[in-house]
């Protein structure tokens, strides 16, 4: 199976950042677990699993509960044609020198209680990549922000 496109900015096949749940719900069918999760202060997402395409989405509150993070879990998605879930450390690192990123910031979560998990932030991008022993387990993309307050939602 060639592995379908994660699109930065926009999201992947009929998916698209800005949609609603009833929304997604009608490309993808009822997910297999949903989750409201809290962030204090009244912030706060609902989260759809869908275990068997390896994604889950969330829907946030101060955005009107449209799409605004997909988490990608399986490498049956690829993004800009080179990176995928299950990669090694090295070859990501040898894959985004040839890609026309923005500088990452890399964190090592073992500060946060995770260990043996690290994350690379393109922060221009609205990308994450998070990794456990040298491989990647999770691709994140969001929307494009044009601002700390403005999303710039795709066509």
């Amino acid at each position: 199976m060639t592995p379908k496109a994660i699109l930065p900015y926009i999201g992947f096949g009929s998916i698209k950042f800005g949609m609603e749940e009833h929304e997604v719900s009608n490309f993808l069918g009822d997910p297999d677990e949903t989750e409201v999760q809290d962030y204090g202060e009244g912030a706060e997402a609902n989260v759809l699993y869908f275990d068997e395409m390896g994604i889950s989405m969330s829907f946030d509150k101060e955005e009107d509960y449209k799409l605004v993070e997909i988490s990608f879990e399986t490498d049956k998605f690829i993004l800009l044609d080179s990176i995928k879930v299950g990669m090694s450390k090295a070859d990501f690192l040898s894959a985004i020198e040839k890609l026309d990123l923005s500088e990452y910031q890399h964190e090592d979560m073992a500060d946060e209680g995770y260990d043996d998990k690290e994350m690379f932030v393109f922060e221009k991008e609205n990308i994450n990549i998070w990794m456990d022993e040298e491989s990647i387990t999770s691709i994140q993309i969001g929307p494009e922000w044009v601002d700390d307050e403005t999303i710039r939602w795709p066509a």
